[in-house]
């Protein structure tokens, strides 16, 4: 499964703390069985075939990168209620 995310180096303005890695899943509308469990949004599943474009972006053609959420994967989520 390949999760689109963005990330950031973070750095303290003030000098005081680390340097932070951060980074956050992108989301959309959920799949039909994540809504039935209650949930509200889904992680975006990328196609193999646009890692490239993913992760080497156009920084000119940002309709490329809004055509990859478009054309993400559809898997099934299954859940099981814990006991």
């Amino acid at each position: 499964m390949f999760v689109a995310c963005l990330w950031a180096n973070w750095q303290d303005p003030e000098g005081v703390e680390p340097d932070m890695l951060c980074f956050a899943a992108i989301t959309d509308d959920p799949e039909p069985e994540v809504a039935a469990a209650g949930h509200d949004r889904t992680i975006i599943n990328i196609k193999p075939e646009h890692i490239e474009a993913w992760l080497n972006p156009d920084p000119a053609d940002l309709d490329a990168l809004f055509g990859i959420f478009d054309d993400k994967r559809h898997p099934f989520y299954e859940h099981r209620i814990a006991a």
